[in-house]
């Protein structure tokens, strides 16, 4: 089973299931496409002889043996159009049907108690060797016993989200700060260009059609910040003060694909109501030389998962590899983006070891709660954000400029950092500190001087040597 698969029901638009048939319209089509498949085989067909059934058991003194054999059966597009007629096309308006490729897997699901317990056994070939207590469990069912055994079908096919994505902003603005923060390079400014995105400086007018998933989400997103970081990047490549920016500067940075993505469908029946009217005799047979049994834990092995991804993009953070550690085992995140990872188990396991090396050689370790998913932030990887704020002194100062200097009371090193505001531009600078600790774990030393506005004569307003513990940092003008 593919657990990075998407539920359909919940993002394709027009879903329906009808009979043991599927159908939706997928938006990058014209409105009158439909596409349909199979989401479960014909487990009982009609013949000339009566109806007889696709599956069934041969028991024995020890295991047993259960088929699944039936033809492949078209299902009814006529009540199919029947539906979308009723539903979503009315008359005149034409329908066209269009048969999706379904890979479909099948499984028998034991019903434990407590309902943890329960299992999926998976048909191979048309074949699915049973021990002897399944065997009397899966009897049990096809005699009208409810509740002991489902048919499992799993079924997953792929469709497209076509994205139509852009980044709109005040470029001569960003180009300020940019300069400011002496972002020069690509992954500098695609740091932050995520962080104006985030806080809604820079905005994001995207379309899809189909909804899309998270990843296909950060897909489009990366890549218009790519896109843009190059742009930054080149035009700030020959200017040396903010003079030089242009007054006016205009990107084209837009993002048009179709990204495929892949959806699974699961839908389980209970045997009895599928076979509990059928003759139990034409369906279970005997043979007296014992069948052998497969093996099968006392207790069924239930696989854990957990799917980690960051949360942000690694760019900037100088971050050289990602490893989760979890009993015996130890997965890396793939350099240089980090990108998701699902870690598995069958053990009672509830923390994971996250350690993590950087550029500068040094590392960090710590410990993550076990859950089904988990969105790693810099805070995690051992990173501190501290913004300096000074928004309060445009209206005193025409420009300020200043230095930061991370004092570490633990492993971590001396680390430096460059502040400016100027002209209308956002007057926050955020840094992230590299602190090896869940928390700033040190001081902050810090000095700016501006010059000051509204006055005969230049004047320049020196800060002196300050320091700060926490964060945000807020620049204060003592007159």
């Amino acid at each position: 089973m593919n657990t990075d698969a998407n539920n359909p029901q919940h993002m394709l638009q027009n879903f329906f299931l009808l009979g043991r048939a599927f159908a939706f319209h997928d938006q990058t089509r014209p409105p009158q496409d439909y596409t349909y498949g199979s989401f479960i085989p014909q487990v009982v067909q009609d013949t000339p002889a009566g109806q007889i059934s696709a599956l069934h058991l041969l028991t024995s003194p020890g295991g047993g043996m259960a088929t699944f054999i039936a033809p492949n059966q078209p299902v009814d597009t006529a009540a199919l159009e029947a539906y979308i007629r009723a539903h979503f096309i009315p008359s005149p308006g034409e329908i066209n049907l269009i048969q999706a490729d379904v890979s479909q897997s099948l499984f028998l699901r034991f019903i434990r108690q407590p309902e943890t317990d329960s299992y999926d056994v998976e048909f191979e070939e048309s074949r699915m060797a049973l021990t002897h207590a399944e065997s009397a469990q899966l009897e049990s069912a096809i005699k009208g016993d409810k509740n002991r055994v489902y048919l499992l079908p799993r079924s997953q096919f792929s469709v497209s989200s076509r994205a139509a994505a852009r980044l709109e902003t005040d470029w001569v603005a960003f180009l300020t700060l940019a300069f400011n923060e002496d972002a020069r390079q690509p992954d500098a400014v695609a740091l932050l260009l995520n962080q104006q995105i985030d806080a809604g400086v820079i905005t994001m007018p995207e379309q899809f059609d189909n909804t899309p998933s998270e990843q296909t989400q950060d897909l489009v997103r990366n890549s218009l910040v790519s896109t843009a970081s190059l742009l930054v990047c080149n035009t700030l490549r020959n200017i040396h003060s903010v003079d030089e920016i242009p007054n006016h500067i205009s990107y084209d940075v837009s993002y048009s694909n179709s990204v495929p993505q892949q959806y699974l469908l699961a839908q389980q029946q209970d045997i009895a109501e599928l076979l509990g009217k059928l003759p139990a005799g034409n369906i279970i047979s005997f043979t007296p030389t014992p069948l052998p049994e497969p093996s099968r834990p006392d207790k069924p092995v239930v696989t854990r998962e957990c799917h980690v991804s960051l949360g942000f993009t690694p760019s900037g953070f100088n971050i050289m590899s990602v490893d989760l550690c979890y009993g015996d085992e130890q997965t890396p995140m793939p350099w240089p983006n980090f990108t998701p990872v699902t870690l598995k188990t069958t053990s009672d396991i509830s923390t994971i070891t996250l350690r993590v090396k950087f550029s500068d050689y040094s590392d960090y370790e710590t410990q993550l709660r076990w859950q089904d998913d988990i969105a790693l932030t810099p805070q995690e990887l051992g990173f501190y954000s501290v913004l300096f704020e000074a928004e309060s002194l445009k209206k005193d100062f025409k420009s300020i400029k200043g230095t930061a200097t991370y004092q570490p009371a633990g492993v971590a090193k001396r680390q430096s950092f460059n502040l400016a505001f100027s002209g209308q531009s956002q007057w926050q600078a955020n840094w992230w500190i590299n602190t090896h600790f869940a928390g700033l774990n040190g001081e902050i030393e810090y000095s700016w001087i501006g010059d000051l506005k509204n006055t005969l004569f230049p004047k320049t307003y020196d800060s002196g040597r300050l320091k700060a513990t926490v964060s945000p940092v807020k620049l204060q003008y003592n007159k």
